[in-house]
């Protein structure tokens, strides 16, 4: 049979410890250099409303020849208050 392989322990203390080390540190580095490129602000909540009910109003008025007439009408009518009253809101906001 093959002799075992051993590994000679000066090996070991100054090449793979430390290599091992380094891996580690270059690991922590990434992460914290890629959470410092990170933008960390929020999105204002009404932009982000405003866009998700323009978003919602667009796919209706690409489904409209799916849905019945009835269905179309008061799903419009509904967006048509959302808006207005996110303009509303807006408005209170403001002041």
């Amino acid at each position: 049979m093959a002799d075992d392989l051993v590994l000679d322990t000066a090996i070991r203390n100054w090449v793979l410890i430390p290599l091992s080390v380094v891996m580690v540190l270059i690991g922590v580095l990434r992460y914290f250099v890629s959470k410092l490129l990170r933008s960390s602000q929020t999105p204002d909540a009404k932009i982000v409303k405003e866009g998700q009910v323009m978003l919602r109003a667009r796919n209706l008025r690409a489904a409209a020849n799916f849905i019945p007439s009835k269905a179309f009408h008061s799903r419009k009518i509904y967006f048509c208050n959302e808006v207005c009253l996110l303009s509303v809101y807006c408005s209170f906001q403001k002041v």
